[in-house]
């Protein structure tokens, strides 16, 4: 009985072996596009001495080297197991949109601003203990985002490079963290990570959760492109009644030659004719008047649409001046308190023009340094306050076009001790 006992104890243990060995194995790769991917490293992300995920950093080829994680071509993924009880959306999007900024130039988070924006929208969802979040890329395509198993969203390709910063680049979560994901960890710290990210898994409510956002996903896509074929629609309306309006003007000109012909000739019967075709003409020029009325009452006119620019133009450079602060840590660290007390333009103070455009509920699309003070510091200030003063006031809804471009001057004051 005792060695049947044993027997027992040594195959359940060699399962159990046999059981960890395959999840482990399974951790070490992982498939994006058809490409199979290598662990690079996995760390440990903590937010105030409180665990958030266990990140995991699968690449083509293993490196140490932050600069070639980030160049290095082909397929990525980013995969972060959660860790922390629960961790809210509204959190999470402001979360990333800090890192990003911190870890990357203001120029380059803000040509790409739209896509950051769409990162951030879809990563605004609340997770739980156990929940898997992966962030693939797949080269000059696209990058997707999935939650538990499911596509929850995805943006431009060229937005994969700035979120993976803020795991190695300047400002990581950590040293350590950032060291780890770059694979500088002893075996047994490896072996024992990589233990504990195979065992973090979500459970069955979670996954199906998620499948039904993948669901309300491919509906709104659908729906927008429902949207589409109506605005095509509209388009192709508009278009024929043009084309109507060429043709009466053509049967105008027919008219008053065959009216000139019939006052010639005196030939009643061409008068005749001239007389219906007159009265079939004014008949479709009442109609094209009324459709055209019809189209003229639905949008402004030029003038109209002009003035409400203007204005719009001066409400979002109004809105976005208080968001502004001044930089003084900065400028006193690189030219010490001396500037303080004589102030130079284009060193503490200057004028900037930038460009902001925004989409038609405000949000920011993109930005750019039109005209610079003279001192970078001051500039990357004006830049980065485009971010913390999102969103803009609306566009109003009778100002044509999905997004509006303006320039905003801004006038930096010296400043006072």
């Amino acid at each position: 009985m005792k060695k049947l006992i044993q027997i027992i104890s040594f195959t359940f243990a060699a399962v159990a072996l046999s059981t960890f060995s395959a999840a482990s194995t399974a951790a070490e790769q992982s498939t994006v596009a058809g490409t199979t991917l290598e662990l690079n490293g996995l760390g440990v992300h903590s937010e105030l001495r409180n665990e958030w995920f266990l990140n995991g950093l699968y690449l083509v080829s293993k490196t140490d080297d932050s600069d070639e994680v980030i160049n290095s071509s082909g397929a990525k993924r980013m995969e972060l197991k959660v860790l922390a009880d629960n961790l809210s959306g509204r959190r999470l999007k402001r979360f990333w949109i800090e890192r990003i900024k911190n870890n990357n130039e203001a120029s380059s988070v803000l040509a790409n601003a739209k896509s950051v924006r769409d990162f951030a929208t879809v990563m605004d969802n609340d997770l739980v203990n156990g929940d898997t979040v992966t962030i693939d890329l797949l080269p000059s395509e696209a990058t997707v985002i999935s939650i538990n198993g499911s596509e929850v969203g995805r943006t431009g390709a060229e937005v994969f490079p700035l979120i993976l910063r803020t795991w190695v680049g300047e400002r990581p979560p950590s040293s350590e963290f950032k060291d780890a994901i770059l694979g500088d960890t002893s075996g047994a710290q490896r072996a024992e990570l990589i233990s504990r990210f195979s065992a973090i898994q979500p459970s069955s409510a979670r996954v199906a959760q998620f499948d039904q956002a993948a669901v309300a996903a491919r509906e709104a896509e659908e729906r927008q492109k429902r949207e589409e074929e109506v605005r095509k629609q509209q388009e192709e309306e508009q278009q024929r009644l043009l084309e109507e309006q060429a043709k009466i003007a053509e049967q105008e000109k027919l008219l008053e030659e065959q009216k000139k012909q019939a006052e010639a000739e005196q030939q009643a019967e061409e008068e005749a004719e001239a007389e219906r075709l007159k009265r079939e003409l004014e008949e479709a020029k009442r109609q094209l008047a009324e459709q055209q009325k019809a189209i003229e009452e639905q949008g402004p006119t030029p003038a109209e649409v002009a003035q409400l620019r203007k204005q719009y133009s001066d409400s979002v450079g109004a809105h976005y001046v208080p968001y502004f602060e001044y930089p003084q840590r900065d400028i006193l660290r690189r030219h010490g308190k001396s500037s303080l007390m004589r102030p130079r333009k284009g060193k503490t103070h200057g004028d900037v023009s930038i460009s902001i455009e925004v989409d038609r509920e405000g949000l920011l699309v993109g930005g750019s340094l039109v005209s610079s003070s003279g001192e970078k510091i001051l500039d990357d200030a004006v830049m980065n306050a485009l971010f913390d003063s999102v969103p803009f006031p609306a566009m109003p809804e009778d100002l044509p076009g999905e997004t509006f471009k303006t320039t905003v001057s801004i006038s930096i004051p010296a400043p006072q001790m």
